[in-house]
């Protein structure tokens, strides 16, 4: 139970720090930085929920 709710806090955080590191930076180089951490996350959240979560 609280190995989950770690998971999940864990998901989170990192998911609000990678949107304030993505207002903070300049818009030159941005969108191919967003697209590889959106891809992360979403393979991130697939890996959980195909092992059960």
């Amino acid at each position: 139970m609280s190995m989950d709710n770690d998971t999940r806090l864990a998901m989170m955080h990192m998911r609000n720090e990678a949107l304030r590191n993505g207002n903070n930076r300049p818009r030159r180089n941005n969108s191919r930085h967003v697209r590889q951490a959106a891809s992360a996350v979403a393979s991130f959240t697939l890996l959980l929920f195909t092992r059960g979560f």
